[in-house]
């Protein structure tokens, strides 16, 4: 994440910049805020450090142009995305299994959930190719660490709880 709250910033000894950051519906410009954090700055700080970036936007930002993997949502189906990620992550056991046994509740009714949500069938609601479905999910799922970033586009939809939810 962005390391503005330790002293020395990104060279404090504590500071791992993520490996993979997935932006979603989140654009670089934006507030010009004064700590760094939601200008922007900080995600091209990372991109400098080694981070590799996936973002999921309908639209070819800046930086979406020099991602490792650019996922083109239809408009509005972010939360079959979602699920449609965590299938891949699930079925394939990509997950932190410990962290699952002992901190989440209804992680059975989740994976019972996503069958339904297949690559293929995430293609046709999304109309993301499932190779790149599968790939981003791979991809942010082995990254130790990782990091989401999303921004108002999801917050304003009607499924906005739930998306976020699933992210």
């Amino acid at each position: 994440d962005a390391g503005q709250f330790f002293p020395q910033r990104y060279n404090d000894p504590e500071f791992v910049p993520p490996k993979v950051m997935i932006s979603w519906a989140r654009n670089l410009s934006g507030s010009q805020c004064t700590d760094h954090y939601f200008s922007g700055h900080w995600v091209v700080d990372l991109m400098k450090r080694g981070t590799q970036s996936i973002v999921i936007d309908p639209v070819n930002s800046w930086e979406a142009s020099r991602a490792k993997l650019w996922l083109q949502i239809r408009p509005g189906t972010d939360g079959a995305m979602a699920l449609g990620l965590l299938n891949v992550i699930i079925n394939e056991q990509l997950y932190d299994k410990e962290f699952v046994e002992k901190w989440t509740y209804g992680f059975d009714k989740l994976k019972e959930r996503v069958q339904e949500y297949s690559p293929d069938v995430v293609e046709q609601i999304t109309w993301v190719p499932r190779e790149k479905i599968i790939k981003a999910a791979r991809m942010y799922a082995e990254a130790k660490p990782a990091a989401i970033r999303f921004g108002h586009p999801l917050d304003s939809n009607a499924e906005a709880v739930a998306t976020i939810q699933a992210l």
